[in-house]
């Protein structure tokens, strides 16, 4: 009985041990993070294995509360319109209309301004700061509340090493998300920093489908700031006064005219074209005009006063140290990023910590990238403005140019200090730098070689940075010799009017079905780009596709010889930036005349760059004028880079993450046009994707078939249906010729041939007894 008693448990330990190695899922602990329309940030327990959170994509209004079902669903069909007082409190328009929290949504204010349609997260723009610790597994359970339009999320930043299929590229990753459905994305936290979390079919990010995702390193406790991602986390986002898809179709009519108006009034004939702005290089920032900007979905249009305006507010206690993490989340345009009266230390980008840039002004972030700076809180307890500005300049004057003051705001508030609301917000301390020969200010990440001498600020580039922790040797893209290096030019062009964005004259077309999920479903050669050159030099909508062996050093020199800043981003990977190229200024103006030398268009080594070169389609680098391009272990590290205007940008990784990842420029119009590519990595190793993913593609049916289908008649005599044999006219047409056809050769003329034949031995017998032959007949006597 004793040894009975024992040996129970101890098979039961061993099943379960069993049951542990069969399925190590259940021994791995979950926290179910509570993530709904009351949270702005869902924080996982750092000490769980997998991290799940829900998400709810719905299309709601500004301005407007929601009820929320007591299953937690958003009711987009119960809400309620709010303003925003004197006081800067939020009140219900009608008095009797009204719906209290935590019972529904707050009211997205955005601008103060835009009465208008979005997209969001959980009720939220910007979505919830989604909030893991380094090599969890994050299962973010997407459910679509959309009517219309189907979507998909892309993990900005992730490596989704062996499962690219949850990278969240429509038609290139998985199909759309369809409305009324759901879609789980599992996939492993890595690489830890500042990341965020995007939609990715095309004008749901500038709609507000957006937010922030934060790995937090395992290895950091030993740092001499609070990191708070839940309280410091900023996302950037430039904001239009209707849906972007319809921003996009304005831009592309004839008239081109955003000047304000009823959204729905025809623009009058007698206004000029919008023409676009430039930046203090003179390259074109953007094709359609600024209109709000918005930090963490709050802001002010130039036109709302503080008083009734909400903004985003940041607290911190004075005497210590804060990691903020800065995220670019916009659709067009880049953000000159400062904190009034503070000077900042830049100490990440895109995720990797670098040697810290101390003593900086003003942080340029364009869509795609992520920075973490520290802000030491030693000023006097206070307000503080918090300032996000677009690099516009107004060129009528001479340098230094001044600043069209487009911008996004909010507050840094010390502890202490009184409430930040609107009617205080202009109160708060607004000072801006004084930048002196003397005492120069720094910007960091500019997108030129330099600000013109006046404006008295020193450049910090991408090119200047070094890693603070060393790369380890098997993740270096180094080679024995630069023959080992597999080399392609990419220009991501802009070559004026009537020429879609493209890369190398490529204008990207999108596959009837996901790549990585389908590519056995269609005939890919007819959609795939030609390889030759200048086959597209008149702009041709195609597959364009870069395909690379495994475990190779790849370098991409990406150009831009033009007059447009690309920030360029490529899925599933970092990468090295190894070297970069800026054209040549004008010393009087600082504005770009004239592309690199370092490069040539065309085969002629005497062919010179311009900076309005017409599709540049074969690149290769000018004999003699080849940059270095060492890889050490402290070489930058991103995974978005600035490649700036009439310049270059060259990066390398190793093509060790198999699978279809995409490449493209990150400013929503450039994309939507075609400035984008998939890099192609290994595909005979890709890992294949679950049986059970959804499938989407093109339909064909033919007529008979359809004909086949309509005559169907149901079969009450088992589960087979029955189907009239019957076929189309024309097939039955045909039918019945070949029928009589046969008729006639098969039976008809046999029959008629017998006949004659018969007919013609009976009559000739006849003849023979009536009409004897001469030749043969015996002679008379008379003859």
């Amino acid at each position: 009985m004793m040894v009975t008693s024992r040996l129970v448990p101890s098979l039961w330990a061993v099943l379960t041990l069993f049951c542990l190695i069969a399925d190590p899922v259940q021994s791995q602990v979950v926290d179910y993070v509570a993530c709904d329309h009351t949270t702005t940030s869902c924080q996982c327990d750092p000490d769980a294995d997998v991290c799940e959170f829900n998400l709810q994509v719905s299309y709601l209004r500004t301005f407007t509360r929601y009820r929320v079902t007591p299953e937690g669903e958003i009711d987009d069909l119960d809400g309620y319109i709010y303003t925003i007082n004197d006081s800067g409190m939020i009140e219900p328009f009608q008095s009797d209309q009204t719906c209290d929290l935590p019972g529904c949504t707050e009211a997205a204010t955005v601008d103060g301004k835009t009465f208008r349609p979005y997209f969001s997260f959980n009720g939220h723009i910007a979505g919830p700061t989604l909030i893991v610790t380094a090599d969890q597994t994050i299962i973010v359970n997407v459910k679509s509340t959309l009517r219309a339009h189907g979507i998909t999320i892309h993990w900005h930043g992730m490596f989704l090493r062996n499962t690219p299929w949850m990278d969240g590229t429509g038609y290139i990753s998985q199909c759309p998300i369809n409305p009324g459905t759901s879609f789980r994305y599992i996939f492993r936290a890595a690489p830890s920093g500042t990341h965020f979390y995007h939609g990715h079919i095309q004008g749901e990010t500038a709609d507000g489908l957006l937010g922030a995702l934060v790995i937090r390193e395992r290895d950091n406790d030993d740092a001499d700031y609070f990191d708070l991602p839940d309280q410091h986390t900023i996302v950037l986002q430039d904001w239009w006064r209707q849906p972007f898809l319809s921003m996009f179709a304005l831009q592309h009519s004839i008239f081109e005219t955003f000047y304000p108006q009823d959204v729905s009034e025809l623009p009058q004939v007698s206004r000029d074209r919008y023409n676009g702005s430039i930046g203090p290089d003179n390259t074109d920032l953007a094709s359609i005009p600024f209109f709000s900007g918005l930090i963490n979905g709050m802001g002010r249009h130039r036109d709302v006063p503080f008083a009734t305006s909400r903004l985003a507010s940041f607290e911190v206690q004075g005497g210590n140290r804060y990691r903020f993490r800065l995220v670019g989340a916009q659709t067009v345009y880049a953000f000159n990023f400062s904190i009034a009266g503070h000077k900042l230390t830049v100490i990440a980008t895109d995720s990797f910590f670098i040697q810290p840039v101390e003593q900086v002004d003003y942080i340029i972030i364009h869509t795609g990238e992520k920075y973490d700076f520290v802000l030491d809180a030693d000023q006097p307890m206070g307000n503080y403005r918090i300032l996000a500005e677009t690099l516009e300049i107004d060129d009528s004057g001479s340098p230094p140019y001044a600043s069209l003051n487009n911008i996004a705001e909010a507050i840094l508030h010390y502890t202490g200090a009184v409430t930040p609301v609107g009617p205080n917000y202009a109160d708060a301390n607004s000072e801006t730098p004084t930048c002196t020969p003397a005492n120069p200010c720094r910007a960091f990440n500019c997108p030129f070689m330099d600000f013109h001498e006046s404006y008295n600020t020193i450049c910090t580039r991408v090119s200047d940075l070094r890693l603070l922790n060393p790369t380890p040797a098997d993740e270096l893209p180094t080679s024995d010799t630069d023959d080992d290096v597999l080399q392609t030019f990419l220009n991501f062009g802009y070559e004026g009017d009537g020429i879609p964005d493209n890369i190398n004259g490529r204008n990207f077309q999108f596959p009837p079905s996901p790549l990585q999920t389908q590519s056995d479903s269609f005939d890919i050669d007819p959609l795939l780009c030609p390889s030759e050159p200048y086959t597209c030099g008149d702009g041709c909508k195609c597959l364009h596709m870069l395909s690379l062996p495994f475990n190779r050093v790849v370098r991409l020199v990406l150009v831009n010889i033009g007059r447009e800043t690309h920030p360029i981003h490529l899925h599933g990977h970092s990468f090295f930036v190894v070297a970069t190229g800026y054209g040549e200024y004008d010393s009087a103006t600082g504005f770009l005349v004239r592309s690199t030398n370092t490069l040539t268009c065309r085969p002629d080594e005497n062919d010179f760059n311009t900076v309005d070169e017409q599709m540049c389609t074969t690149v290769n680098w000018r004999t003699g004028l080849e940059p270095d391009t060492t890889v050490d272990a402290f070489t930058p590290r991103k995974d978005t880079v600035i490649v700036p205007g009439g310049g270059y940008v060259a990066i390398q990784f190793i093509s060790d993450n198999p699978g279809y990842w995409f490449m493209h420029c990150h400013i929503e119009p450039h994309l939507m046009e075609g400035m984008a590519m998939v890099v192609n990595i290994a595909q005979e190793r890709q890992s294949p994707p679950p049986t059970s993913l959804s499938t989407c593609g093109n339909f064909n049916l033919s007529v008979s078939e359809f004909t086949e289908r309509e005559q169907f008649v149901f079969n009450s005599a088992g589960p087979e249906p029955i189907y009239c044999n019957c076929i189309d006219r024309t097939e039955l047409g045909v039918a019945i010729a070949f029928a009589v056809l046969g008729f006639l050769v098969l039976v008809v003329l046999p029959y008629t041939a017998c006949v004659v034949a018969c007919c013609k031995l009976r009559f000739g017998r006849r003849n023979k007894a009536y009409t004897p032959d001469p030749l043969s007949a015996p002679l008379t006597a008379n003859e």
